[in-house]
């Protein structure tokens, strides 16, 4: 058994969304510097995704029971997250220069 790298894009998406948002907020509520803001997202995104991987355990989803799975899905969090929160940090500080 191997970890499917590819197999849960829904991983993806959901880290970069989670963290994006994160920042978004974060920013909002007046949160400056990109690696801060950064860092922000990602811990939400990854705190999220052990909440979920936490949960299906509990509810010992039939899909889910394998360790390579819940590596693969962390993996992909994660790379979703990074990606996630990159853009959103440039793009908030980006804006916020704009403004001056």
């Amino acid at each position: 058994m191997h970890p499917d790298w590819l197999g849960s894009p829904q991983h993806f998406v959901g880290g970069a969304f989670a963290a994006a948002l994160a920042i978004v907020v974060a920013a909002r509520l007046g949160v400056r510097g990109r690696l801060l803001l950064a860092v922000l997202g990602l811990g939400v995104a990854m705190t999220a995704e052990t909440v979920v991987e936490l949960a299906e355990y509990a509810f010992r989803i039939a899909h889910a029971t394998a360790y390579y799975d819940t590596i693969a899905d962390l993996a992909a969090t994660l790379a979703g997250a990074l990606a996630g929160a990159v853009a959103a940090a440039f793009a908030v500080s980006a804006r916020r220069a704009g403004a001056r």
